[in-house]
């Protein structure tokens, strides 16, 4: 079976959040995650922000579970996950915003690493290298982001380039999230 263009790109998406490289996304895997960006900016899990991310990993990740596993293993592999998303995502803004809101408030969060309010370009740089992104392409990636210039990256402006990426065609380099 060939996979459209949205499909290929969602199924290559799929491999952002298998951290695991096991074939599957779990609940796991995002917590996993959240220990990384954790690690990376040396914050305890027991700190406010560390609580928050771990909290919003882990929502994030059954809610995502129980959006697409199909066949009830706990577990979403690629197919369920790029059939979700071409079913349950695609044709949903409010919905796709509502699932990925908390996560991307919680990461945001720490990525103001000098706690002034703001995430600048460069702090959201760092936040996609600590979410594996190379060097290159975090630092392209959080200046595309920042849609009004402003030098900052806000939860809308991450949002909405989630939000363009699973309800379009366009193919995955022209969005600013991390891979």
């Amino acid at each position: 079976m060939s996979l459209s263009d949205y499909q290929q790109k969602i199924a290559d998406r799929f491999h952002t959040f298998d951290q695991d490289g096991d074939g599957a996304v779990s609940v796991a895997d995002f917590e996993g995650l959240a220990q990384s960006v954790l690690r990376e900016y040396a914050l305890a899990p027991t700190t406010p922000k560390g609580k928050a991310l771990i909290s919003a990993a882990r929502k994030f990740g059954q809610d995502l579970v129980a959006l697409a596993d199909a066949n009830g293993d706990g577990e979403v592999d690629q197919e369920e996950f790029v059939n979700a998303a071409s079913t349950r995502l695609r044709n949903n803004p409010e919905g796709l915003t509502k699932l990925v809101r908390p996560w991307a408030t919680a990461v945001l969060a720490v990525a103001d690493a000098d706690g002034d309010g703001q995430v600048t370009v460069a702090e959201w740089a760092r936040m996609l290298r600590a979410m594996r992104a190379t060097p290159e392409r975090a630092q392209a990636k959080a200046e595309a982001i920042d849609a009004d210039g402003d030098g900052t990256v806000s939860v809308d402006e991450v949002l909405a380039t989630i939000v363009a990426f699973y309800t379009t065609d366009e193919p995955a380099h022209e969005f600013a999230a991390a891979r």
